[in-house]
C-alpha cells in the first residue's frame, strides 16, 4: 500500500504524498512514483509483508514470469530454505469469434481449463473429454485418435488451440530449472502467487482461476511489489490475500518503477542465470506481454 512518509521526503520504495498546490485544485493529492533498485531489492521488502508463512510446509511459491522469477526466488529465499519455487505459466485459450473472450486456459503443468459456459454457447461440444481433471494431453488424444472425425469445427479448432498453447508453454517451461508442479504440490495448498508488477491483472485473474479449478488450493496469496490500487480491491473482494509494497492509482508500464526499467541489474542478471537456461538467462531485458 503507498504510505505517505511522515517527514515529507521521497522515500526509495513508497509513493510519496504531495500536498495540494502547484497548480493542483486545493484537496487534490497525487501519489509520486515510486522507485526500486531492482527486482532483488523489491523482493526482499515484499518479503517483509509475507513472515507469517516463515516456515509453512505447505507453502509453494509460483512466479507468472521472468520478472516475478526473479521476485519469487528471492521470496523464497527469505521464507525458508526448504521452499519450492515453480515457473508457473498460464495462457488464455483465446476465442476467435470474440476478441477478449477467453474459453478456458492452459498452464505449464499441461493442465487445462475449460470454461463450459462459454464453451457451449460457441457451440463446442463440452462431452466427458471436457470433465475435469483434463489435461493437454488427454485434448491432443481426444483431436488427434479415432473419432477425432466427429468433432463439429468449433470443437476441432479449440483442441487445435489447445496443443498450439501447449506447445509454446513447453518451450517456456523447459527453460527453467525446475520441472513443473504435479498435483500433489499444489493441491490442498498455500499458494503464494507472484509477479514483478500488475496493473491490467489478466494473468493473475487467469492463473487464479486455472489452480482453483484444477488443484483446489488451501489459500491464495497474490504477492507483487507494484499492484493497481482497483486490482488490489477486486482480488480481495474474490477472497484473495494481496500482499504489496505500492498500490498507486495508475501503473503505467511496470518497468517504469524499477530504475533500470526492463534492463536487467547485476543481481537480476546472476538470478536469471541460476534459474533459466538458454534465450531466457542470455536476455538482460525483461518483457512485458
Amino acid at each position: 500500500m503507498v504510505i505517505p512518509s511522515t517527514d515529507g521526503s521521497a522515500s526509495q520504495s513508497r509513493g510519496r504524498l504531495l500536498p495540494s498546490g502547484n497548480g493542483r485544485s486545493p484537496g487534490e493529492h497525487v501519489y509520486e512514483r515510486a522507485m526500486f533498485e531492482d527486482r532483488v531489492c523489491a523482493a526482499q521488502q515484499l518479503a517483509t509483508g509475507l513472515q507469517e508463512h516463515v516456515g509453512d510446509p505447505d507453502i509453494v511459491v509460483l512466479s507468472l514470469s521472468r520478472g516475478g522469477a526473479v521476485v519469487a526466488s528471492a521470496v523464497a529465499e527469505q521464507l525458508g530454505p526448504n521452499v519450492p519455487h515453480f515457473y508457473y505459466r498460464v495462457r488464455p485459450i483465446p476465442c476467435t469469434a470474440i476478441p477478449r473472450l477467453s474459453l478456458g486456459s492452459v498452464a505449464g503443468d499441461g493442465s487445462v481449463r475449460i470454461d463450459n459456459m462459454v464453451a457451449k454457447s460457441m457451440g463446442i461440444a463440452c462431452d466427458e473429454m471436457m470433465a475435469p481433471p483434463l489435461s493437454t494431453e488427454a485434448v491432443s488424444t481426444a483431436h488427434n485418435g479415432p473419432g477425432s472425425e466427429g468433432h463439429n469445427h468449433a470443437t476441432a479448432a479449440l483442441m487445435q488451440a489447445i496443443d498450439d498453447i501447449d506447445m509454446q508453454l513447453q518451450e517456456e517451461q523447459g527453460s527453467f530449472w525446475r520441472a513443473p508442479p504435479c498435483a500433489s504440490d499444489l493441491t490442498d495448498k498455500t499458494l503464494l502467487v507472484v509477479d514483478d508488477g500488475m496493473e491490467a491483472g489478466d494473468t493473475v485473474r487467469e492463473a487464479i482461476l486455472h489452480l482453483r479449478h484444477c488443484y483446489q488450493p488451501r489459500r491464495i496469496v497474490v504477492a507483487v511489489p507494484v499492484c493497481l490500487a482497483d486490482l488490489r480491491w477486486q482480488l480481495r473482494r474474490h477472497g484473495v490475500c494481496v500482499v504489496d509494497i505500492v498500490s498507486p492509482l495508475c501503473v503505467g508500464s511496470i518497468s517504469r518503477w524499477y530504475r533500470r526499467g526492463v534492463s536487467a541489474s547485476e543481481a537480476e542478471q546472476a538470478l536469471l542465470g541460476r534459474l533459466f537456461a538458454g534465450p531466457a538467462a542470455a536476455s538482460g531485458e525483461f518483457d512485458y506481454e
